[in-house]
């Protein structure tokens, strides 16, 4: 790609470079070598080409090795760190003296930037101005005191002492869209020694300029992403240049759809191959996989982790030595989330305690970790951030960090960039602090977070970046993307600790929108200059509403419509083939389990095949306290206690009213929940948070005990016959199910009655066929070999007034409730035989279906459906058919 004339010049003369950004800097680089190599030179000595913030920090460098004593530089984090103390100093307070202090740095940078530090020599009205006009009068003192040099001055204090001895003869600056008045300053003193300074911009000639006008964002990618795909077919060398006015909102989108149609097989699991794509925007440093690991890592030493973290953290491959020790750390891990710990979070020693004997060398070195972090008393004793940066390496080695799969260009840059923010971080001693480790890491880690971590370039044929990014480049070819009135000229906001009126005055960023539309216009018309074939997109409409064309585009533009599809990106045309699925029958001998079997055949049948025949199961996720299904749990263990024929307090309906009349039924209640929560008790420790939280929950329990026993005081005369009763030889059409009855009732001279214990709110609509909700009393009044079924009810123990029965019973008055309301559901839906017959066929149905192996994905009520499935990502139901979701229903099931 030809370069401009006077690049080309600068090249042959030596002339010292300066880009405006990194990215142009590499890209000139980049051009200067492969002009070597089309000379048939192996090797060049490296040109002057640099950036502008490079190039500035060299001068500085130059400059402090003629004095005796020279100042200190600031890093950044040095000087929001002077910030966050200035501010601590003042007698009011700041929410976040973290996040002020970088607004600070910031409002500091563009007084320095434009000059206007003399703003500050009188009163702002403005209350968050003045404080921070009053922050930065201490902000300059310290630095004065201690011979320190903020960034923000470095221009100004360049421009005042720079000398002609390490000055080049010529510069070049490249892609500067706009010199502040620091700079400007900087250059004229540069200028005045001699220098000859030269700005080039870009200037080819288009050849061709479209313009296409998308239905929607989606469309507008994918129509770029194709056009992109076809350059790059007939040139595979070419140049290509994407560019969006923000790149941080529609990346992901962008990296979805040019995976699908650039290179398809990207989206196999395990590619990972080069991509014929980049991005210019990064990641946080904190996002990188390995650096994520790093960072749980020495937080675990010192704090417990949340469970997802701990999963990620043993999953992630970064701590084992290799794909055997991985996998048996997934099985602890999913051993300690079925563990029925109270809380869902595990410190690194709870950890090891239940590992003991396991023999990982993963284990080995984590238990040596914990004993090193111990043995340097890294919970009490405060220290320099260099010496914690020095104990921090020490602790990853010995762990075993960066594991077996810590290897390749992007793992090597990302332990790079950490060896060097652990580096910066080295910098806070300059003021001789000493900082215990909690603090050490929360910088380490809000650090880890600010920095922008790009890989270097590979020279992918596509570039993809923000518009400003593009400044002093070239392309063979450029699209612009979003080039709607909403999108650009970009729009921003005065800074919130400088006063509006200054900002005005001296013309910075986003304070006059005239000034920013004029730099608008000056970067789009260096964009149609710097390539030979551009595309101007944008979408018609956004969720906001329609849009309409950029003013900064040409108002006669002949605008096309983009009419391709956006569902695939290859356009290909796919046959359908009918062909019956090959079915294999379920075993009869082998049982699948109890009754949820076919509940989860009727409320999906893959969800029944994926958990009985494909054995896919959950990852159990832990809660603060009780679980749902674990108060439902010990509600049944308190009411067996309670009502078992063997052992039980208490038996028939008169022994249940002379308690009650005995004032006994509480000490009953309470012996009985105190026995079923010995276990869980256990799992509390020494916890007194836990302890009292437990405390709480049985007083809970015991309250609706209370009210509950309380209603079974009212019903006819029963006797308890059966408590958790193991219901034999149960066969549904030849399906073999093991199912257990909460209770079975005996009601004299009509029968028995089947009882479901239920905390979360239920009805006989569950029973609704073909595909009942809730097939549990269908199975065990037709199927469970119980006889004489007269019955069957749900027993709502739960808060407020849905607690009672409910279900179907032949006679409600003399079986159950003498005084029940001829309104009442349970006399208008009496138990009948027509009833157990209808359950008969449909349970045959469903049994049926599922021994055959049918797998269909068919959720019963859509959404309400798969909202609580766990298999999504198995069934990838999204994918096949449109699902609406309503994230405003609550589910309120298996509560107190």
């Amino acid at each position: 790609m030809p370069v401009p004339v006077e690049i080309d010049q600068a090249f042959a003369s030596g002339a010292t470079i300066v880009a405006a950004s990194a990215r142009a800097s590499r890209w000139l680089h980049r051009e200067y070598a492969l002009q070597q190599r089309r000379a048939e030179r192996r090797a060049w000595t490296t040109p002057p080409i640099t950036d502008w913030e490079t190039w500035l920090r060299q001068r500085w460098q130059a400059h402090v090795l003629e004095e005796a004593d020279p100042p200190l530089l600031l890093t950044s984090l040095q000087e929001r760190s002077i910030w966050t103390r200035v501010q601590r100093e003042d007698a009011g307070r700041v929410v976040s003296p973290e996040s002020i202090a970088a607004l600070a740095e910031s409002a500091y940078s563009l007084l320095s930037s434009y000059n206007a530090q003399g703003e500050r020599n009188r009163v702002w009205i403005k209350s968050d101005s003045e404080r921070f006009r009053q922050w930065a009068v201490n902000f300059d003192w310290e630095c004065a005191r201690r011979s320190w040099v903020p960034r923000a001055g470095l221009e100004q204090r360049l421009a005042s002492t720079i000398s002609a001895t390490n000055l080049p003869r010529e510069m070049v600056l490249v892609g500067f869209h706009r010199i502040t008045p620091a700079q400007d300053t900087l250059l004229h003193a540069i200028k005045a020694h001699g220098v000859r300074i030269q700005f080039v911009e870009p200037e080819l000639a288009p050849a061709r300029t479209d313009y296409i006008r998308a239905l929607d964002l989606q469309q507008e990618i994918m129509a770029c992403a194709r056009w992109t795909r076809g350059l790059i077919e007939q040139n595979p060398q070419a140049r290509i240049g994407v560019l969006v006015p923000d790149l941080r909102p529609v990346r992901a989108e962008m990296e979805r759809i040019f995976r699908r149609v650039l290179m398809p097989e990207s989206n196999d699991i395990f590619f990972s191959g080069p991509m014929p794509f980049e991005f210019s925007l990064g990641q946080p440093l904190s996002q990188a996989p390995l650096i994520c690991s790093a960072l749980l890592l020495l937080r675990w030493l010192n704090a417990p982790l949340r469970e997802e973290e701990l999963s990620w953290l043993l999953l992630s491959g970064f701590l084992s030595t290799g794909d055997a020790e991985r996998n048996a750390l997934a099985k602890r891990d999913a051993t300690n989330r079925n563990s029925g710990t109270l809380s869902p979070e595990i410190s690194l020693q709870q950890f090891l305690n239940g590992t003991r004997g396991s023999g990982l060398t993963t284990l080995s070195h984590l238990a040596y970790t914990q004993k090193l972090a111990e043995t340097n008393r890294i919970a009490s004793e405060p220290r320099s951030p260099a010496r914690w940066t020095d104990i921090a390496q020490v602790l990853l080695r010995e762990a075993g960090w960066p594991g077996g799969v810590a290897n390749g260009s992007y793992h090597f840059q990302a332990v790079r960039r950490w060896e060097h923010a652990l580096d910066e971080l080295a910098l806070l001693e300059f003021d001789g602090r000493r900082i215990p480790y909690d603090e050490f890491l929360r910088a380490l880690e809000s650090h880890a977070r600010e920095i922008i971590f790009s890989p270097e370039s590979r020279g992918a044929p596509v570039q993809i970046m923000a518009a400003l990014e593009a400044s002093g480049q070239q392309f063979d070819a450029l699209w612009f993307l979003g080039a709607d009135d909403a999108s650009w000229p970009l729009r921003g906001r005065f800074h919130p600790l400088l006063p509006n009126d200054v900002q005005h005055r001296h013309k910075m960023p986003y304070a006059d929108p005239g000034h920013d539309l004029e730099l608008a216009r000056a970067v789009t018309t260096r964009i149609t200059r710097s390539a030979k074939v551009l595309v101007f997109s944008y979408a018609q409409r956004n969720r906001d509403g329609e849009l309409r064309p950029s003013p900064l585009l040409p108002s006669g533009s002949d605008w096309r419509d983009e009419t391709s599809t956006t569902n695939d990106g290859n356009d290909l045309k796919l046959e359908t083939v009918e062909e019956p699925s090959a079915q294999i029958s379920w075993p009869k001998t082998v049982s699948p389990g109890g009754s949820e079997v076919l509940k989860d055949q009727a409320a999906c049948p893959f969800r029944a095949f994926a958990v009985k025949r494909l054995r896919a199961e959950t990852l159990n996720r832990r809660e603060w306290g009780l679980s749902a299904a674990e108060r439902g749990k010990l509600l049944h263990k308190v009411l067996e206690r309670i009502w078992s024929p063997k052992d039980g307090a208490l038996h028939t309906l008169d022994e249940l009213r002379a308690a009650i009349r005995q004032d006994h039924l509480s000490e009953i209640l309470r012996t009985a929940i105190a026995n079923a929560f010995t276990k869980v008790d256990s799992t509390a420790g020494d916890d007194p948070w836990m302890r009292a939280y437990l405390e709480s929950e049985k007083q809970r329990l015991h309250l609706r005990l209370t009210a509950w026993m309380k209603l079974e005081a009212d019903r006819a005369s029963f006797e308890v016959a059966e408590c958790e009763k193991d219901l034999s030889d149960v066969d549904v059409g030849g399906l073999k199910l093991k199912l257990r009855a909460d209770r079975i009732d005996h009601v004299e001279g009509s029968g028995s009655l089947l009882i479901d214990y239920k905390s979360g709110n239920v009805s006989p609509k569950d029973w609704d066929l073909p595909r009942p909700n809730e097939p549990q009393l269908p199975l065990y009044a037709v199927f469970g070999n119980v006889e004489n079924v007269r019955g069957a009810l749900f027993a709502r123990i739960r808060a407020g007034k849905k607690m009672g029965f409910t279900g179907a019973v032949e006679d409600v008055r003399s079986q159950l409730l003498p005084n029940e309301s001829p309104r009442s559901e349970l006399v208008k839906n009496p138990f009948t035989t027509t009833m157990r017959d209808e359950w008969h066929d449909a349970l045959l149905k469903l049994a049926d279906a599922f021994l055959r192996g049918e797998a269909l994905i068919d959720p019963k009520h859509g959404a309400d459906t798969c909202r609580y499935c766990p298999l999504p990502g198995l069934c990838r139901v999204a994918e096949t058919q449109s699902i609406a979701k309503d994230e405003d229903e609550a589910d309120d099931d298996n509560t107190w």
